[in-house]
């Protein structure tokens, strides 16, 4: 069984999914690299990046990986906010809480 509240317990869960997303969207890392950026491990095998960014309807399945790479967060934020999309419309609201 993982123990992923041994993870959590320096850092609130509300500002740790805002830099997955990020990582996932911007720099295009891989669900494992973002766990071990975060998180100093490898055990988890990409499955806890997976499980937020599937939460917040991100796919992972590379078609978003790095999506955004060569755009700022701002005009990414302002973009999703258009979106009649809900998800994307959640992602944003993330994405201004921890960058802007």
């Amino acid at each position: 069984m993982f123990k992923t509240y041994d993870l959590f317990n320096h850092r609130s869960i509300d500002d740790l999914v805002p830099e997955i997303i990020y990582y996932y969207l911007f720099k295009g890392l891989s669900l494992v690299a973002i766990e071990v950026k975060l998180f100093k491990t490898e055990e988890y095998k990409g499955w806890l990046s997976k499980t937020f960014l599937n939460y917040y309807g991100i796919d992972t399945e590379k078609i978003n990986k790095g999506v955004y790479k060569h755009k700022t967060v701002p005009d990414v934020i302002d973009e999703l906010y258009k979106s009649s999309n809900i998800s994307h419309i959640r992602v944003a609201k993330l994405l201004k809480g921890k960058y802007l």
